[in-house]
């Protein structure tokens, strides 16, 4: 297959979402180390307890990663960046619509981490997908591209949970749902990405304009 090389323009609106996401990672991680005296290791633990940092993490190496290397192949499939848009597009909507009224960051830095996070990674880089991204024919075979990372993280965060008895997301809580809930919120939130995934597809299908 032909590889798709990409264009000035996408290489430095990739870099830019990763240096943003990246450096949002690393100042979240150190603010929370030094202002509240956390163990690193721990701080680690705690903030990869959040699907938000998984993701992000995810746009910011495969971001960098395509804008180092120039093309949107190799490591950095094109299933891999529509999954990626998934993750980060899924965050974004339901954090602004379910749980942005219960987080309140207290500070000016905290505020603007908190707005990259979850509303410019989101915007960003599902923009950088749909406007500068290399042209690529995705399968509906690639769908299940998606959920090896939010299944990862939701077995993560329950063996964390069941460690420290703290679960970041009530839809995840074992200890309140109980686990025949907590299996439907799993496959319902699998679902969820999925079907983002097929909305990605879908549109990576669609017939060009120019025939």
């Amino acid at each position: 297959m032909k590889e798709e090389w990409l264009t000035g323009r996408s290489r430095a609106a990739a870099v830019a979402v990763a240096v943003l996401c990246g450096t949002a990672l690393f100042t979240q991680f150190a603010l929370n180390v030094v202002e509240r005296g956390r163990d690193p290791f721990d701080e680690v633990q705690r903030l990869y307890g959040w699907f938000t940092i998984w993701s992000n993490t995810a746009v910011a190496l495969i971001a960098g990663h395509v804008a180092l290397v120039g093309r949107a192949r190799g490591p950095a499939h094109p299933a891999l960046l529509a999954a990626s848009v998934a993750w980060i597009a899924v965050v974004g909507i339901v954090y602004n619509t379910l749980l942005a009224g219960l987080n309140h960051p207290p500070t000016l830095l905290r505020q603007a981490i908190d707005v990259i996070f979850h509303v410019f990674a989101p915007v960003a880089w599902s923009l950088w997908w749909l406007l500068l991204r290399p042209a690529a024919r995705l399968g509906w075979q690639h769908v299940w591209a998606v959920l090896p990372l939010p299944l990862a993280y939701c077995l993560f965060a329950l063996l964390v949970g069941a460690q420290t008895g703290r679960y970041p997301y009530y839809f995840i809580d074992a200890g309140k749902l109980g686990w025949a809930q907590l299996g439907i919120n799993i496959t319902g939130l699998a679902s969820l990405f999925a079907a983002a995934m097929a909305i990605a597809i879908w549109w990576d299908r669609r017939p060009s304009p120019k025939g």
